[in-house]
């Protein structure tokens, strides 16, 4: 009898790079194939979805007996993932954010789908974005197919903006005048008027440095260089970037400083930035709000997006049939399935009527210029081969040189890299 199971794991947080194992080739027509996916999601109706495709699949080929889908947390998942393939009990699938991408790629750790994807009847691979899954890939080689591609995008309370009598984001992109530095202005406007932050970035609490990418982005500005391979969150546009946002911090009074709370979704600030998907959470919003792309720089309108991939691990014992599940998840029919929680990364779904969905709070008309922006100026995260010990290191420095009320940014920004160069560098 085939059957599903659905298993929580918990295992201790551990930032170290997964190393591959040994593996066999059985597919879906061998008998008795049993697939393992680990995943960060406990949400009933996100894993449902996932059991009704495994199902299907089960339909379609009758080797693959069971399909079961491990629901643990993203902080454990490094950690799960060594420890069960030095175990020789390697998961064949595994949900993994982009962060981790080239980390993985680069320690052998996952599998070249394209030929399955490529010949895979129906699956339309010219389909995928290519600037999407430019992480996943290497030459002609794809490592992993996103499944989420989330554009974080700026939320703002109307009814504050209106009892301060600023102007808002929406007259300021009709006014063509949508930048930071107006943010900034009407921000501090705001701050002024009401005695709340202007502005606060969602899930940020001053240890998660991708959030202030819709800023470095718009100066055209990373820590590192597209080759991960030197520091460069001391150059003149990294610098100008934050200092636009530590102005707003600790001269302007406009957003909180280390230790000082403000939640957005109940109405403690005029806006806030956060991924496209959080949207839900203003579903009993007791304030008026609107949702728009963040604001552009002397880099332009650029669009950040984070990202999540579906992957097979080199350690599986069960390879071929783990592709072929893959290839299956990820078709233009499941893809679309799985919009109605996930921005999707195919041309053919980048489409205003399946990012809205069945949302209560999205339109077309709101989505619309975010997918625009997705498509034209839209830039993954930046990632490092180590990425967790880099990003530990950088959120660290920051604290220790940048997050002080009266910081010489160049200076600090100089022993930032100074603290980052020898993890790039692999030292």
């Amino acid at each position: 009898m085939r059957t599903r199971s659905l298993t929580v794991v918990s295992a201790a947080a551990v930032a170290v790079l997964v190393t591959a194992g040994c593996s066999s080739d059985s597919s879906s027509d061998d008998a008795d194939v049993r697939l393992t996916m680990t995943m960060w999601t406990s949400n009933p109706d996100q894993l449902a979805l996932f059991e009704e495709i495994g199902d299907a699949f089960m339909e379609q080929h009758p080797g693959v007996t069971e399909i079961e889908f491990e629901s643990l947390t993203l902080d454990q998942l490094d950690s799960v993932l060594t420890t069960r393939i030095s175990a020789d009990d390697s998961p064949d699938l595994t949900w993994l954010p982009v962060e981790s991408s080239l980390e993985y790629i680069e320690a052998g750790a996952l599998v070249d789908v394209s030929d399955v994807l490529q010949n895979t009847e129906g699956y339309d691979y010219d389909d995928l974005v290519p600037a999407l899954h430019e992480r996943w890939r290497v030459d002609d080689a794809q490592y992993g197919v996103p499944f989420s591609t989330g554009p974080l995008v700026m939320y703002y309370n109307k009814d504050l903006y209106a009892q301060a009598g600023v102007t808002s984001p929406d007259e300021l992109i009709a006014a063509g005048d949508w930048t930071w530095e107006s943010f900034r202005r009407v921000s501090k406007e705001l701050a002024d008027a009401t005695g709340v932050p202007g502005y606060v970035v969602n899930d940020f609490e001053f240890k998660n440095w991708t959030r202030l990418l819709p800023i470095l982005f718009a100066y055209g500005a990373s820590p590192w260089s597209d080759d991960a391979s030197e520091c460069t969150a001391d150059s003149p546009e990294f610098v100008e970037a934050m200092s636009l946002f530590h102005g707003m911090v600790y001269t302007d009074g406009s957003s909180p400083v280390p230790g000082e709370q403000a939640d957005f979704w109940s109405g403690q600030a005029g806006a806030t930035t956060a991924f496209l998907s959080s949207n839900a959470l203003l579903e009993d919003a007791a304030f008026a709000w609107g949702i728009v792309p963040t604001p552009g720089g002397p880099a332009g309108e650029v669009q950040a997006l984070g990202q999540a991939a579906i992957t097979v691990l080199s350690a599986s014992r069960h390879q071929e049939a783990a592709q072929e599940f893959l290839a299956f998840l990820t078709n233009e029919e499941n893809a679309a399935s799985l919009a109605q929680f996930w921005p999707p990364a195919r041309t053919s779904l980048l489409e205003p009527s399946v990012l809205v969905g069945e949302s209560a709070i999205l339109t077309e008309e709101v989505v619309q210029p975010i997918i625009e922006a997705t498509k034209s100026t839209g830039q993954i995260f930046p990632v490092a081969v180590d990425n967790s010990g880099v990003a530990d290191a950088l959120d660290s420095s920051l604290d220790e040189h940048v997050w002080q009320p009266a910081a010489d940014l160049p200076a600090a920004l100089a022993e930032v890299c100074d603290a980052i160069d020898p993890l790039l560098a692999g030292e």
